[in-house]
């Protein structure tokens, strides 16, 4: 039940959130939320939502869970929760909070749109138009819900156009862009669709609507001028092909016709990186216009770089089956094989390319690939990877093996090295990043110091690159934490916490990591929370008071300790705790009794005496601080004589 002054404190919060003055909110709530001995749920949402407003989403999920726990029927604990996360991009994490938040309460409109933008953003869109329409009928003058709705529609019918329904889907665009909704993808879906059913007119002007939203766009000219010349016009598709060359594209000197422009097309996604844009265009030509083995070697590597290693090996037998005396194509196969692991097919293409005449550097490096897969032999292997690197250049394949065999012998540092090389050519080889990570964790250990920072900038990389690879993330946040790198170690931690709110581990490694840190109001609020789970564990207890002790939360350590008195009736620790406080408020008796209950619980601990000896001496009593100085001496003696077994302290 709330005290008068705990009603008052949070009608104070609530109005200096109506003022948006979130931090002030926070402070007050945070008081309340120490001082309660029985927690008070709605301080727990509220503190939480002004949290969130503060982007302090770790802590403020922490909140909302111990909501939950203790209000798991109401649906505000798991619709703040949700929201939090959809804040985060944790949008799976989202979801089955905001589904809860939906059974509970099944016709609020915030709920329903709000579930649905957690659909859209996890690629659920049949679910995100469903959840979105409804809520537009329930609140039909929010135009938030019905912007993202108009989203939703157009996620939706993208995919339900790319699933073959193109007639619905196609509807579906078309009344997002009649309702405004304006976006060069929109068209381009359109333009796409119009396109593939022979209406070239019609595809063109969405085409040109797109370029008009994006008009720097290679790409998107590309298929412009692809069109015209399908059309026969010639002149603006040549227009179209000088606009590209001004824009800074690769642009030959050639007899340009339709099937020219499509093919160059093609080559500058490739060149370009824009794989699936080049998958999409070599699949409308082969529908269009039949089999074509550049065609189908220009798939193959599109898909390649997409990580559909299968397909693409069909299309790149394809287009070998047509134009096998295509050296280009074996250099291919030799890639797309290393891929694979096709160890079988590499080595029938290796000898192939042999009696080819092909290039020797790039036979070389992938017959020493070949016997770094088969040879258990290191020296040797280390040899021949070398003398690979020497003679066709620094390929990031043979530098990436060189290093795996330098770790494998126990050579980390040598193995770091050629990490390191790996990652100048090919800066996303995750397995490289991997790698030099264990070689400098290593190293750390072998006492090398300047390999600290080192170890650090490269798990900061690696996390920036893959930040959901929680199992790098704690391994870096206790590397930090051993290294005393405490601020560093308190973003990592509480990064951590979003992914295991739960985790009562990790919540107490945080709240020690903020106290390191001097936040100790921030680590006494985490505590709690901790504290509320274990309420019989008294070193958590005392851990919690001695955060409150060196924050502005001190006032309210003396009517805890008194009541954890009665509870813990046989624990000194809580019994000189009580008697510390007392005497910092100045109640001098009442410090002294608890010294002395505290030395009657304990037979052994010298501390009691030693505080009361210093009690006595700073009243100038000298003869009873001599007293209790030597009482605490004799103890110190005896508990020497105590076997290790048997010392408590």
């Amino acid at each position: 039940m709330q005290t008068k002054n705990e009603i008052d404190y949070i009608q104070e919060a609530l109005e200096l959130g109506r003022q948006r003055d979130y931090s002030g909110a926070a402070r007050l709530l945070e008081e309340v939320l120490a001082r309660q001995e029985a927690v008070d749920p709605e301080v727990l949402l509220l503190l939480g939502r002004a949290y969130h407003t503060l982007q302090r989403y770790p802590r403020a999920l922490a909140l909302f869970r111990d909501y939950i726990r203790l209000k798991p029927n109401s649906a505000q604990g798991y619709f703040f929760a949700g929201r939090t996360y959809l804040a985060l991009g944790m949008n799976q994490q989202a979801l089955p909070l905001l589904r809860k938040a939906l059974e509970i309460r099944p016709d609020e409109p915030q709920i329903l749109a709000m579930l649905g933008i957690a659909c859209l953003k996890s690629k659920r869109s049949r679910e995100a138009v469903e959840y979105l329409q409804k809520a537009v009928e329930l609140a039909p003058e929010n135009q938030k819900f019905y912007r993202s709705y108009l989203n939703a529609l157009l996620v939706r019918g993208i995919k339900l156009c790319r699933l073959g329904e193109t007639a619905l889907g196609s509807q579906m665009l078309q009344f997002v862009l009649d309702n405004g909704l304006e976006a060069p993808l929109l068209h381009l879906e359109l333009g796409r669709i119009y396109r593939e059913s022979g209406q070239y007119e019609e595809a063109l002007f969405h085409y040109t609507a797109a370029c008009k939203l994006a008009p720097e766009d290679i790409s998107i000219r590309w298929y412009r001028a692809t069109l015209l010349m399908a059309l026969n016009k010639t002149q603006e598709a040549l227009e179209e092909i000088q606009t590209i060359e001004d824009l800074g594209g690769e642009v030959p000197q050639l007899n340009w016709n339709a099937e020219l422009v499509e093919r160059f097309m093609i080559r500058s996604f490739l060149a370009e990186g824009a794989w699936s844009r080049a998958a999409k265009a070599c699949g409308l030509w082969l529908r269009k216009r039949g089999p074509d083995p550049m065609i189908h070697a220009m798939y193959a590597e599109a898909l390649r770089n997409m990580g559909y290693l299968e397909t693409a090996h069909n299309h790149l037998s394809k287009a070998l089956e047509m134009a096998s005396q295509q050296i280009e194509l074996r250099y291919a196969q030799l890639m797309l094989a290393w891929e694979r692991e096709d160890w079988n097919t590499l080595q029938k293409t290796l000898a192939i390319l042999q009696r080819m005449n092909g290039d020797p550097a790039i036979i070389q490096r992938f017959k020493a690939l070949v016997v770094d897969h088969a040879s258990q032999d290191d020296k040797a292997v280390i040899t021949q990877l070398q003398q690979a690197i020497r003679n066709t250049g620094p390929s990031p394949e043979l530098m990436f093996a060189l290093a795996q065999r330098y770790f494998h012998v126990g050579l980390p540092d040598l193995a770091e090295g050629w990490y390191d090389r790996t990652l100048q050519v090919q800066p996303m080889h995750e397995r490289a990043y991997l790698g030099s990570i264990a070689s400098l964790e290593l190293l750390v250990q072998e006492g090398q110091t300047d390999a600290v920072e080192h170890l650090i900038e490269r798990y900061n990389e690696y996390l920036e690159r893959w930040p959901d690879n929680r199992n790098i993330r704690r391994e870096y946040a206790l590397f930090l934490v051993k290294q005393q790198r405490f601020e560093t170690a308190q973003t990592e931690l509480e990064s951590l916490l979003t992914w295991d709110v739960t985790n009562k581990t990790l919540r107490k490694l945080l709240a020690y990591v903020y106290r390191k840190n001097r936040r100790y109001r921030d680590a006494a609020i985490l505590l709690k929370g901790v504290l509320k789970e274990d309420p019989q564990n008294v070193s958590l207890l005392l851990e919690f008071i001695g955060c409150m002790e060196r924050s502005n939360l001190k006032k309210y350590s003396y009517p805890i300790l008194e009541k954890a008195m009665k509870h813990f009736k046989h624990s000194a620790d809580v019994a000189l705790a009580f008697g510390d406080v007392a005497y910092r408020d100045k109640k001098i008796e009442q410090a002294l009794d608890s010294y002395r209950e505290a030395a009657a619980r304990d037979a052994e601990d010298p501390r009691p005496y030693q505080r009361m000896a210093l009690v006595y001496r700073k009243q100038g009593i000298s003869e009873m601080a001599d007293r209790y100085e030597k009482e605490a001496k004799n103890r110190e003696i005896q508990k020497k004589k105590l076997p290790n077994s048997q010392k408590k302290l």
